[in-house]
């Protein structure tokens, strides 16, 4: 598998290296499928520095390194064209989203599919001006669809909480500003009965508006926080600070 979600690595080129441009070129490559030399020199930002010459030795440079999973044919007209054998995770999230678009497969199937795939954010430690848009973009994409299961009762509570692990934008701090608001304006709040188990020794607690001392006690503990709806938040909090919320809330 070649990997370009959250880090770069090759499973069958544990040694692989590549330099900035190569892995800018190979990525690019990767999800293009097909492209132009003076295309590609214009990706790396480079046409007033080198011309086109510059890309050739790159794509040798990557025939090279990647051995026969990687093939690059340079065709008339300076046109790149590539084949790869190995299968790459940019390429199979794309294809489950488009999936899902399509309704050609089940939805929580497909979200965790996406999960499993989903380790980071499309090459992070690149800034090149292309890499960031497609970063973006991907992200996107990923984010409706996270956002879809996230909000859809018949999605597991476990799933919900690996899509908190991943996407931070689900995440509130417990001193959000909208619920010190929420708070100052006398809502109240409790433990909802839902609570999920979490394999790293965190849960999360859903609390609906009820009891603002119980609140209060939950705020204070609570490690990151999640808006659900109006009347609802979501918190990750120590497995055992949880059981302690609950005693508190069968105080109550």
């Amino acid at each position: 598998m070649i990997r370009l979600l959250g880090d770069f690595y090759i499973d069958e080129l544990p040694d692989c290296k590549l330099s900035k441009s190569e892995l800018i070129v190979f990525s690019y490559l990767i999800v293009k499928r097909q492209a132009w030399l003076r295309e590609v020199l214009n990706i790396l930002e480079a046409g007033d520095s080198y011309d086109e010459s510059y890309v050739r030795k790159i794509l040798k440079n990557l025939d090279r390194k990647l051995n026969a999973y990687f093939k690059v044919d340079l065709l008339k007209h300076s046109k790149i064209i590539i084949e790869h054998s190995i299968n790459a995770d940019i390429n199979i999230l794309q294809s489950q989203i488009e999936a899902l678009n399509t309704r050609k497969q089940e939805f929580q199937e497909a979200v965790t599919q996406i999960l499993e795939l989903y380790k980071g954010d499309f090459l992070p430690f690149l800034d090149n001006p292309w890499i960031v848009s497609f970063r973006n973009l991907l992200r996107s994409l990923v984010f409706s669809v996270f956002s879809k299961a996230y909000f859809d009762p018949e999605i597991p509570g476990q799933i919900k909480i690996r899509i908190l692990r991943i996407l931070p934008e689900f995440y509130l701090s417990a001193v959000n500003s909208a619920i010190l608001k929420l708070i100052a304006e006398g809502f109240e709040f409790s433990i909802a009965d839902s609570v999920f188990g979490f394999s790293e020794g965190l849960t999360a607690v859903k609390l609906k508006v009820k009891e603002p001392e119980i609140l209060n006690q939950i705020l204070s503990k609570g490690k990151k926080a999640s808006i659900i709806s109006d009347t609802e938040i979501l918190l990750l909090v120590e497995s055992e600070v949880a059981k302690e919320l609950l005693t508190v809330r069968s105080v109550k």
